[in-house]
């Protein structure tokens, strides 16, 4: 699914966005829960939960740190839909794999490397390109450096 319309969106409406103030509103209600246990966990997407997890698989989405934009799972219950639109923070069904321009994409990562891969299709490349070199090393041990914005996942952007 393509969220370049909602993330675009979602950065237009940053400086009315006081993430701490949603953050404890939504764990205001007993029955939800905006964070992550895991010393681990990324500070970028916090993960929104019941308020007492049975299984961090069947989550209801996730809440971004820095823009009023959540992606939400089908396990996601109505009310906190309801309660994500009253305090105006942005929302979608969280479908992976996922996509995005990468120019829009890049503001939400701060690390790895963003770009999209359907440049090589396109022949849009010198042999010195760093992204033909990280495509290349991808290729040769298996491990992905950067994020490819036409197909990616949500536990690469967390």
């Amino acid at each position: 699914m393509d969220y370049t319309g909602i993330f675009t969106n979602a950065i237009e409406n940053k400086s009315s966005y006081d993430f701490e103030t949603v953050r404890k509103d939504i764990n205001s209600h007993s029955s939800f829960y905006c964070g992550d246990w895991d010393a681990w966990a990324d500070i970028h997407w916090y993960r929104l939960t019941p308020e007492r997890v049975v299984s961090y698989d069947k989550c209801y989405g996730f809440l971004c740190a820095e823009y009023p934009v959540a992606l939400l799972t089908e396990y996601c219950p109505q009310e906190l839909k309801s309660l994500l639109d009253e305090l105006r923070i942005l929302n979608t069904i969280l479908e992976e794999p996922m996509s995005c321009d990468e120019n829009i994409l890049r503001q939400y990562i701060r690390y790895p490397m963003v770009f999209d891969e359907t440049f090589i299709d396109k022949c849009d490349y010198s042999c010195d390109d760093e992204r033909f070199a990280m495509v290349l090393k991808r290729l040769e041990t298996g491990k992905k450096y950067y994020i490819d914005s036409s197909c990616f996942m949500m536990d690469e952007i967390r």
